[in-house]
């Protein structure tokens, strides 16, 4: 379904009233969406609900009557065909997690951790990958149903046909295109010398050629080209021409883009996202482990964004978390890792930072935040955050262990009265 649409049918497969009922309530709030939902306790009851109604998206426990852990997935998976499922979790375990993923299912939240509009976020970020996954299945297969440029050239690539397509496709017609060398009309010169070489050594030893490769056309405009070389071969064996099957396959390579950053990123702030997050904090665990380099963890929280929300309203506040977002990015270099987390929760991932370094840097975010005053009708806006530090070392520490680290420090700073840094302290644990 398309989640711009005002209406999502959920499917709640959760045996615990409790959680049912806090899932139930985060998308029962006043929201853009109405939210359809029907709670069943296991997946044997999840197959009549199907039976009865088509559903947008599940949201399953992993802890049911009739399944537990992974195979719940597995087995829901094959149960709800394409239907997207967001797995809900009672632990932020992030390797459990990333698991999940890999089993089948398309997103997680941790149960309890919802933030405001978090569930709902999640669900419509899920439809609208899984919406687009399906336009770029549809997209290629359009493709490759449609009629291919298709030219023919001697052994020296000199231009012998040529169909309507390839005229389509480079702007030039067959008779601008005749005994010319394709290399003269096409060839934008972004490839390396290496690339031609080596696909001349193919196609010279009759073997056919295939690959991707940025062309010009007529007008000097570029586009990405899927190209299909086969050599013709006289009676004696010997080469004759060359057939070349072209494909613009410039909007699918968009597409890609599109889906990967998707895919990647939170789609408010533009920052990475949580899944995004947690596969690099893990990545950075096992660098650490091996190579012993010092890698920081930053947690930073918005102070009283509820507050922020409830008096501005919620456009004033993803104004607040975009302008945060952009204060994040301005402080972090290329090899770092700014990402949300869910809500007004954010954190940085700070590559080959020791603790000095990355209180310095969490002071100055701090710093610039609380400069930041936003205009509004009901007065001026201004936002603070807390921050909580951690450092990843050699020894025996996991990601989710120095996550919870510097989530622990973080609340400290709040504790201690907000708008403060705090690093995490082995002893107050």
């Amino acid at each position: 379904m398309n989640p711009s649409l005002s209406v999502i049918r959920v499917l709640l497969i959760e045996d615990e009233a409790g959680d049912a009922y806090f899932a139930k309530n985060a998308l029962t709030k006043k929201h853009i969406i109405n939210f359809e939902i029907i709670w069943v306790q296991s997946l044997a009851l999840a197959k009549d609900a199907l039976i009865e109604t088509c559903f947008d998206i599940v949201l399953l426990d992993l802890s049911l009557p009739d399944s537990q852990g992974l195979e719940t997935v597995k087995m829901a998976r094959q149960i709800l065909g394409d239907i997207p499922i967001i797995v809900l979790t009672g632990c932020c375990d992030t390797e459990f997690a990333l698991t999940t993923l890999k089993a089948g299912a398309n997103d997680y939240m941790v149960k309890g951790d919802f933030g405001f509009d978090g569930l709902t976020r999640v669900i419509r970020h899920v439809l609208l990958r899984s919406e687009m996954e399906v336009h770029n299945l549809l997209l290629v297969a359009a493709l490759n149903a449609a009629a291919n440029a298709i030219v023919i050239t001697d052994r020296d690539a000199h231009v012998k046909w040529s169909n309507p397509a390839f005229s389509q496709l480079t702007g030039y017609s067959l008779e601008e295109a005749m005994g010319k060398n394709i290399s003269e009309l096409v060839k934008s010169g972004l490839q390396e010398h290496s690339f031609y070489e080596n696909m001349w050594q193919h196609l010279l030893a009759g073997k056919q050629w295939r690959g991707e490769v940025i062309n010009k056309r007529k007008d000097g405009s570029l586009y990405h080209e899927e190209l299909n070389i086969a050599p013709v071969k006289n009676h004696s064996g010997e080469i004759i021409s060359f057939i070349g099957i072209k494909e613009d396959i410039s909007e699918r390579k968009y597409l890609e883009e599109i889906l990967l950053t998707l895919a990647n990123t939170d789609p408010l702030t533009g920052l990475f996202n949580r899944r995004v997050f947690l596969e690099r904090l893990e990545q950075e665990a096992e660098r650490v482990s091996r190579l012993g380099e010092s890698v920081a963890l930053l947690m930073l929280d918005l102070d009283f964004f509820k507050r922020i929300n409830d008096t501005y309203g919620h456009a004033m506040g993803d104004e607040v978390l975009k302008q945060f977002s952009q204060i994040m990015k301005a402080h972090s270099r290329n090899i770092d890792v700014p990402a949300r987390l869910g809500g007004e929760e954010f954190a940085i991932l700070l590559l080959s930072t020791n603790k000095e370094a990355a209180l310095m840097v969490a002071e100055r975010l701090r710093e610039q935040v609380a400069e930041i005053v936003i205009p509004h009708d009901k007065g001026d806006v201004r936002m603070t955050v807390s921050i909580g530090g951690a450092l990843l070392s050699s020894g025996d520490n996991t990601g989710e262990i120095v996550l919870n680290q510097a989530d622990s420090a973080m609340y400290k700073a709040k504790e201690s009265g907000r708008n403060r840094t705090c690093w995490f302290d082995s002893s107050d644990e």
